[in-house]
């Protein structure tokens, strides 16, 4: 059963979800954070597939995306800090309180990920599964891919927003993009670690969190979340027990996965299984 839900930020934003409720449950509810301008419908194979294995799952929105448009007139603008800060916030929040008796678990696809290093008390996650979640500064790609890396963001993201414009979905073939969205990217790909709008390095956050981790790289990521990004973040998560593994879509019988294919219901079913057997034993 699929459930529209509403979930109000401390600021006032209002985040529409989606609710997965399994027929029966396993005692565990698993929140899926999307990647950055990715619609949460986009997720409904993998949150189907979770709740036929007994997980009760909440997708949604970040504010500024797809449905979570409406916010009172002082709410904050939609940027990946407020994603981070107020938004999974908020979502963590309304889990707890409605799936008190459950542990909660996380998914992280790409910024989903990242931004885990940004939640309030994140620990409240007893585990965390990311999927093509990487640290983003140029220097962690490949030699031969960082003058592309240098080139989006220290040129094609500062562009648009001198512009004061977002970024139009032609660039990536994403949803629309706020302005303030695309400083906090540019921002992140330019320094070796996450760092506020003052230039604070924001550490705290990733060393606290210390619940069970897997790192999801794809072989063929190279444009996004090439293996050594993803690596790069899981050094970041120091105090959280963790393995990363690295998908080879040939191993897998698959063509390609890249950076979104392991969301679409063309993914291999056995990959899809290994994640759902570790949400279920490792918290």
């Amino acid at each position: 059963m699929i459930n529209k839900v509403e979930i109000e930020t401390a600021d006032g934003y209002q985040l529409i979800g989606s609710e997965f409720k399994p027929a029966c449950s396993n005692g565990r509810v698993v929140i899926i954070n999307g990647a950055t301008g990715v619609l949460r419908k986009y997720y409904q194979p993998y949150a189907e597939f979770l709740c036929q294995q007994g997980f009760t799952i909440l997708t949604y929105d970040y504010r500024g995306i797809g449905d979570s448009k409406q916010a009172s007139v002082n709410a904050k603008p939609a940027s990946m800090i407020h994603w981070g800060q107020l938004d999974m916030d908020a979502v963590l929040t309304w889990t707890q309180n409605h799936y008190s008796e459950m542990k909660i678990a996380g998914v992280g696809h790409s910024i989903g990920g990242q931004l885990l290093g940004m939640t309030p008390n994140n620990n409240r996650y007893t585990s965390f599964l990311n999927i093509a979640a990487q640290q983003i500064h140029w220097k962690n790609w490949e030699r031969k891919d960082q003058p592309l890396s240098v080139l989006f963001f220290y040129c094609v993201l500062p562009l648009f927003f001198s512009a004061n414009k977002g970024l139009p979905k032609w660039v990536l073939g994403a949803e629309y993009l706020p302005k303030q969205v695309i400083r906090d990217w540019s921002r992140f790909g330019r320094k070796p670690f996450y760092t506020d709008e003052q230039g604070n390095e924001l550490h705290d956050g990733y060393h606290r969190y210390t619940g069970n981790m897997r790192f999801y790289a794809m072989a063929d990521d190279n444009r996004f979340a090439p293996p050594s990004c993803v690596k790069a973040l899981q050094l970041h998560f120091k105090n959280a027990p963790s393995d990363m593994i690295v998908v080879d879509p040939k191993k897998v019988g698959m063509r390609s996965i890249d950076h979104f294919g392991f969301f679409k219901r063309s993914m291999s079913e056995s990959v899809w299984q290994d994640t759902s057997n570790w949400l279920a034993s490792s918290s």
